[in-house]
């Protein structure tokens, strides 16, 4: 435990929305948790519950709860909640996004106490979350994407009650799409064309209010494939901001379509580096101002 974080005092949270943003991983450690980690740090208000294989770090932030489980406990927790036998294999490991919409069920007992939760997963550096996701925000909205009338798998947050804990029912089959061992993308490509379609029916009374017509809160596939080697490629964590190539600030930096490509990380959490980049190569501790370009 990181006694060094600096979580809310109760009155604090009291006046917040409070929200819950689970993950799941197996297998390998991401050679970026330490980064990962620390831009969780940066984030007080917010609550991370990850489920996983990996060794623990001997040090995490306060606000980041890590639970050993294994993928044969995470099927049978996914069966248990579901009613249905579950079973993800450690060669299509892709296939647990299918379950994330799910998560507001299969992990219903550890969100008891949270307004909002979201699904998201470990690739990720986080900003300043709460510069995005407003209280106001919150009270006018049931569920918010971090992208463009889509739901991001790395991202997508909902009012934590029964309607929205089974939105992904308006999806047919849904539970024996989970089943099948194919992966379908349901957290991203499904879940999304039903919900633009129940938000296109006049006739519908029971569309949740939806945030996501504005521009995305992070970064595109397209974006991460077209950025150069070398400094103009580099992308920035500032004081527990994040920021583009160009030095345009995002609620968060998702690097899906950099990571493989990653070798290397030059800190540790403990090191707590004020500024670090990322970019094909790895994470390197910098000091200094944000440099764009």
């Amino acid at each position: 435990m990181d006694v060094g974080s600096s979580m809310p005092s109760t009155t604090a949270v009291a006046r917040r929305s409070r929200i819950a943003i689970v993950a799941t991983h197996f297998g390998r450690s991401p050679i970026w948790l330490p980064a990962f980690l620390l831009s969780c740090r940066e984030n007080p208000h917010v609550r991370w519950l990850i489920y996983t294989d990996i060794d623990v770090p001997d040090r995490v932030p306060g606000n980041v709860e890590i639970t050993p489980m294994t993928l044969e406990e995470f099927n049978q927790r996914c069966s248990d909640a579901l009613g249905a036998k579950m079973e993800v294999r450690r060669a299509s490991l892709p296939k647990i996004s299918d379950f994330k919409p799910a998560y507001g069920v299969i992990f219903a007992d550890e969100l008891r106490p949270f307004e909002f939760w979201a699904y998201s997963e470990l690739d990720i550096i986080w900003g300043a979350i709460d510069r995005f996701i407003t209280d106001r925000l919150l009270d006018e909205h049931d569920l918010v994407s971090s992208r463009h009338f889509e739901l991001g798998g790395h991202f997508t947050l909902f009012r934590n009650n029964e309607r929205m804990n089974r939105l992904f029912e308006i999806m047919p089959d849904a539970i024996a799409s989970m089943s099948h061992p194919h992966h379908f993308r349901l957290d991203e490509r499904e879940f999304t064309n039903r919900l633009l379609a129940l938000a296109a029916d006049p006739a519908a009374r029971d569309c949740p209010r939806l945030y996501w017509d504005h521009p995305d809160l992070t970064m595109s596939a397209q974006y991460q494939r077209g950025l150069p080697d070398g400094p103009g490629g580099n992308l920035w964590w500032c004081r527990g901001r994040t920021y583009d190539a160009e030095g345009n600030e995002l609620m968060y930096l998702h690097f899906h379509k950099l990571k493989n490509h990653m070798k290397t990380i030059n800190f540790r959490y403990e090191d707590r580096p004020a500024t670090f980049l990322l970019n094909r190569s790895g994470v390197y501790r910098r000091t200094g101002s944000v440099q764009r370009g």
